[in-house]
């Protein structure tokens, strides 16, 4: 008899498998990211069927050896997420799919999964999005080993003084420039993740540098679709 796995997860993406069947990508609190197959999991009668919902917590067993587990069992006490796409939708979308291209596959990461699960309890309550979905962008990169220095420049590794003005230059740092609107000050601040005192456009183009070079300049499709959107 295979035995059971329990575990808390959140669905980040599924893809059909054959005609009843979903495969679930999955970021789970003890074993990271893993993929499951939902046997049945179409079918209306299925005891999956519509609980495999993104953006909520749920209880799993699963089973196997192999790469591709099998999901047996799923806390069934959830209500199923509307359907109607917000801004914030588009953000948690982004965030998912930053997850499977970023996160190893069955490699414990139980840190960042406290750190998502936060990210969408903020996310529901917090009036400004855009703070919120910078420094989870700023602390998966620092949690996955791709964050850079705050405390010094990456030419003469001089400490960041709060008055000059600095670029960032990513995979390196921040560089000392002059005649730049973003300085030191801002910096520390990022540091420190006082991130409502820095300009937003700054937070953004960092992010977007540094996580762009992490995709080796892939794009992705939760941004494409965003950018329809918006036009």
């Amino acid at each position: 008899m295979s035995h059971s796995n329990i575990d808390d997860c959140f669905l980040l993406h599924q893809r059909s498998y054959g005609e009843t069947s979903l495969i679930a990508d999955v970021f789970t609190k003890n074993n990271g990211k893993m993929s499951l197959i939902a046997k049945g999991a179409k079918k209306p009668k299925s005891k999956f069927f519509g609980y495999l919902v993104p953006f909520h917590k749920l209880h799993i067993a699963y089973s196997g050896r192999s790469e591709l587990k099998t999901l047996t069992s799923i806390d069934r006490n959830l209500a199923s997420s509307g359907s109607t796409m917000t801004k914030t939708s588009y953000s948690l979308l982004y965030i998912n799919e930053l997850l499977i291209r970023l996160l190893p596959k069955d490699a414990k990461q139980e840190d960042l999964f406290m750190l998502y699960e936060g990210f969408l309890e903020k996310v529901s309550s917090d009036s400004d999005l855009e703070i919120t979905l910078r420094g989870f962008e700023l602390d998966l990169l620092d949690m996955l080993g791709y964050g850079f220095d705050y405390n010094t420049d990456i030419d003469n590794n001089q400490e960041i003084d709060a008055h000059s003005s600095y670029v960032f230059v990513a995979e390196k740092g921040f560089r000392k420039i002059e005649n730049s609107n973003f300085y030191g000050r801002d910096i520390i601040n990022i540091k420190n993740r006082n991130l409502e005192q820095v300009p937003k456009k700054y937070l953004k183009e960092i992010t977007t540098k540094a996580i762009s070079s992490c995709l080796d300049g892939r794009d992705l499709a939760s941004r494409k679709i965003f950018k329809k959107i918006k036009k």
